[in-house]
């Protein structure tokens, strides 16, 4: 039942409100919401808009903050093409995003002063030159992997394990998950629900995770972190969309000095 829900590739439109939460050592670090629109214009083709960005139930109000919330704006609508398991395949207005920013850079430079500016301008220009280096910045967004996730790919194969990289820390290598689906049924309110459940399988201990450095071969195993995913999904029954996410994904050093969580919990509106 839940493969001929995943399997719809009907047009929809449905917007989202996202909550994603960072906890480090039980203390909330830091709190991120926003309002997306997701539009499926053919099977494998989505437009995305995002708006009403609160950092920490505020507008963000830091020049740094309103710096990568303008930055980050430039990237949206963004329209992606997707292969057939969900797995991004490329940009399709790569072009139309490099325009928006042309157009914004000049009015940065002119009211934001400093090193800091000058830094970020530079980091979306080396950005925009490589068609890669925008790809692994879409995916390196927790609710761009999250949302799709290649579920025909786990489903038809359910009994099988799967592994699952995800963007624990920002702008830093993605930390690399084993899960499994562990229940799939249809609900009593006619959606779709999917379990997925896993542990961190990552080779690289939790220093070199946090500083983005490779394993060593003089590392030793119990240097390794530790850590679980835990995921529900639900699913519209008339077209196969997301309705509703809630993750948790944590990860820690087996001395428990290191501890980070984060909550996610999308649902549509």
């Amino acid at each position: 039942m839940i493969q001929n829900i995943l399997e719809k590739k009907y047009p929809f439109r449905k917007e989202y409100s996202v909550v994603q939460t960072l906890f480090e050592n039980d203390k909330e670090k830091s709190k991120l919401t926003f309002i997306t629109e997701i539009e499926r214009l053919e099977p494998f083709e989505y437009s995305i808009r995002r708006k009403n960005i609160l950092i920490n139930d505020k507008v963000p109000d830091l020049v740094i903050e309103q710096l990568s919330e303008k930055i980050g704006n430039v990237f949206f609508p963004l329209e992606v093409e997707t292969l057939e398991n969900g797995n991004l395949k490329h940009i399709s207005n790569l072009d139309e995003i490099r325009k928006r920013w042309k157009s914004l850079k000049p009015k940065l430079e002119e009211y934001y002063k400093g090193k800091l500016t000058q830094e970020l301008i530079k980091n979306v220009e080396d950005e925009l030159e490589s068609k890669n280096i925008i790809q692994n910045r879409i995916l390196n967004s927790l609710f761009y992997r999250l949302y799709f996730l290649p579920f025909r790919d786990y489903i038809k194969e359910e009994n099988d394990d799967f592994d699952l990289y995800l963007p624990v820390f920002p702008f830093k290598n993605k930390v690399k998950y084993n899960i499994k689906i562990i229940d799939s049924k249809l609900s009593e309110e006619g959606k779709g629900v999917m379990r997925i459940s896993g542990k961190c399988i990552d080779p690289r201990s939790c220093e070199q995770i946090i500083n983005n450095r490779k394993i060593a071969e003089s590392d030793e195993e119990e240097n390794n972190c530790v850590g679980k995913v835990d995921l529900t999904y639900q699913f519209n029954k008339e077209d196969g969309s997301v309705f509703s996410i809630q993750a948790e994904i944590s990860l820690q050093s087996r001395d428990e000095k290191n501890v980070r969580l984060i909550n996610f919990e999308l649902y549509q509106l």
